[in-house]
């Protein structure tokens, strides 16, 4: 049975581990510095509520959640925001996303809508947000990389969803 709760500071160097185990296939859709700088931000474990989820004694999926108005980037008022969703290659299709998901929808207090952003290059990812009933919210789209500087040939575009609460 997949347990999600707050990751404890000792999972912190596991939760690392996965997270760069599970991202490591998009490094070929983005140039090299550009995946260095997403994966800095993506491995911030102190920003927003860093959770696991755990099997037994083995964490198989990583998740952050942002309650309304503590994302660091811009959405509507009373939007929460998860990211850096990921599962473990060997626990894929075992309901680890589904349970991070379910688990943030429920944990983010007064808001409105729990908002994310993936890539069309993680269709698996897309699939199940949108199986989860999460809508395109296309005006809150973001171009990854923009922001640091990077030209617009090497950037990529961050796709939002929503899901009402």
């Amino acid at each position: 049975m997949i347990d999600v709760r707050p990751m404890r500071a000792e999972e912190r160097e596991r939760v690392h581990a996965l997270l760069t185990e599970a991202y490591r296939p998009y490094a070929a859709n983005m140039v090299p510095a550009l995946f260095d700088l997403y994966m800095t931000a993506l491995l911030k474990t102190e920003e927003g509520q860093a959770l696991v989820a755990a099997d037994g004694d083995e964490i198989v999926g990583a998740a952050r959640l942002y309650p309304p108005g503590t994302s660091p980037v811009p959405l509507p008022p009373g939007w929460a925001w998860v990211r850096g969703v990921g599962v473990a290659p060997s626990a894929r299709r075992a309901g680890v996303g589904r349970a991070l998901m379910s688990y943030s929808a429920a944990h983010s207090g007064d808001a409105t809508a729990l908002s994310l952003h993936t890539m069309d290059f993680m269709p698996d990812a897309v699939r199940l947000y949108e199986r989860l009933g999460y809508q395109r919210a296309p005006e809150w789209d973001l171009r990854v990389g923009e922001a640091s500087g990077f030209p617009p040939e090497e950037t990529f575009l961050a796709i939002a969803y929503r899901l009402l609460l």
